[in-house]
């Protein structure tokens, strides 16, 4: 009995420090797991290429750093999933003045309505209207893009803003999407119109459909030596296609690059550009 007593006496005590380092290796084995677990947290917290978005986001949540880029901060977006033009923001700022809504004006200055308290109806109509006219076009400004080297997405941002998203005098009445003017004193009858007065430089030229006012404006620029230089940047650069544009003169608004710009990205006219 003694002897069955002093074997499970030694038992026993065998066991103790067994149990002991099976505790210590079990907390030091849990610390290394908080160690890893903070690692990452710090990563995810300090990178710039990952996000958490925890609800629905507007672009006008985005903050914004000095070269334009948007500062997020996401792993895994809970927001409800939008089309690639709505989730776009513009880099430039352009603040259009109070007196001058017209169907583009939130494609350049998504703000505009905000500060003017402009119905929720409104603006969901003119932005539905630009929507639609760079849906209908985009085939062809993608065409002219193949044939002529121009972006589609500076194609249609300025056929969009040239033409008030088509509804402008000029674009109803004669065809021209562009503003393209008419110079010549011996055009034929019925060649060009005048809106304004008897001034020459005032006439602009009629087109029979809204496709020869895409195929001029295309001829126009690739004619141009003012804008033979553009045409060295490819398709790919809208940025510097629509700042080219306005410093070569195409426009006499100091704004005409940014705008087109905003446009772009605002309605993301640039995914044409891949087309």
């Amino acid at each position: 009995m003694a002897i069955s007593n002093h074997a499970f006496t030694t038992y026993n005590h065998s066991r103790v420090p067994a149990s002991g380092q099976f505790k210590n290796e079990f907390f030091q084995e849990q610390v290394l797991w908080k160690l890893l677990l903070l690692t990452a947290i710090a990563y995810i917290m300090w990178s710039d290429k990952i996000s958490i978005v925890l609800g629905p986001v507007s672009t006008g949540e985005y903050s914004s750093q000095p070269g334009g880029e948007r500062v997020r901060a996401t792993l895994f977006d809970f927001s409800i999933q939008r089309p690639e033009q709505e989730k776009q923001f513009p880099e430039v700022g352009v603040e259009v003045p109070p007196g001058a809504l017209n169907n583009v004006t939130f494609a350049m200055d998504p703000a505009f309505a905000l500060r003017n308290k402009v119905k929720k109806t409104d603006v969901e109509e003119r932005v539905l209207k630009c929507k639609n006219y760079a849906e209908r076009f985009a085939p062809l400004a993608v065409a002219e893009m193949h044939k002529f080297g121009i972006p589609a997405s500076v194609t249609l941002a300025q056929a969009l803003l040239e033409s008030n998203a088509g509804e402008s005098r000029l674009a109803e009445s004669v065809n021209n999407h562009f503003g393209i003017k008419c110079f010549s004193k011996r055009c034929k009858r019925g060649h060009c119109a005048n809106f304004t007065d008897d001034s020459h430089k005032d006439f602009f030229v009629k087109y029979a459909t809204a496709w020869g006012s895409f195929r001029a404006h295309s001829q126009f620029i690739k004619k141009g030596s003012r804008y033979r230089h553009l045409f060295e940047l490819g398709t790919s650069d809208y940025r510097n296609w629509a700042n080219g544009l306005a410093e070569a003169g195409y426009a006499t608004d100091k704004k005409y690059g940014a705008k087109l710009i905003a446009i772009i990205q605002m309605m993301g006219l640039d995914r044409y550009d891949r087309m």
